[in-house]
């Protein structure tokens, strides 16, 4: 597996507000009597992101938000985002300190597509730097070696900057010896002191089995899993 980006950040105090999530993804983490991790794995989707038991602690609900897809909540309630139903959690590429950043790594393989997606998804709340675009950028850009631009995606509860390379890899012996990697940060247009960082890279898994990916593919897919990235409301007093 590639080696997916880890920033570390100094984090401060405690979080007191958030965004709200989308409606398709309401629908998805409508509370349920018993929570996934609670249940007995034989009662659950017979899918990596339940019979994992790492990876379904952060399962919010059974219920598929759309085929293929069920709703990750982060530990610290902080956000939501979609999660591919043969995805596993990666314990070496995640981190929390229990109160104010999280980061989620993990891995997905396809089989019937050989399409290989490795994730990382990290929350800061409370924290200053990541107010600041030029500050956040300058750093994601080292952490990925990339020297280009960023677009600009403005919604309504946050503003989404996005950048993407491909790469090939040392192994000119590979048949598919390239992969795509998307990268950027989410600010939340809500709250102070809120955003995300995010990586995914998209690549062929296996040389032996036929794989179609190309960068329309790859984006597509990266951009499901961007857009679907939903900062949650704190509900606890101020």
């Amino acid at each position: 597996m590639k080696k997916m980006m880890m920033m570390c950040f100094a984090i401060i105090l405690a979080f007191t507000g958030g965004c709200s999530m989308s409606d398709s993804q309401k629908n998805g983490n409508q509370e349920e009597a018993v929570k996934p991790k609670d249940m007995d794995p034989k009662d659950l989707p017979q899918v990596s992101a339940f019979q994992d038991e790492k990876t379904r602690e952060y399962m919010a609900s059974t219920k598929e938000v759309e085929p293929g897809y069920y709703l990750l909540e982060s530990k610290l309630k902080g956000f939501t985002m979609l999660f591919p139903e043969d995805g596993e959690y990666l314990s070496d590429y995640s981190t929390t300190d229990e109160e104010n950043s999280e980061s989620i790594g993990f891995q997905s393989y396809n089989k019937k597509t050989n399409i290989l997606l490795d994730g990382q998804v990290s929350y800061y709340r409370e924290a200053t730097f990541i107010d600041d675009p030029e500050t956040m950028l300058d750093q994601v850009s080292k952490e990925n070696g990339y020297k280009g631009n960023y677009s600009l995606k403005k919604e309504k509860e946050k503003n989404v900057y996005s950048a993407f390379k491909k790469n090939k890899f040392n192994k000119n012996d590979r048949k598919y010896n390239f992969s795509f990697m998307y990268f950027g940060y989410i600010k939340s247009k809500k709250m102070s002191n809120l955003g995300i960082v995010y990586s995914f890279i998209i690549s062929c898994k296996d040389d032996d089995q036929a794989c179609s990916l190309d960068e329309k593919k790859a984006g597509a897919l990266a951009e499901k899993m961007i857009d679907s990235i939903t900062f949650l409301t704190d509900k606890r007093e101020k």
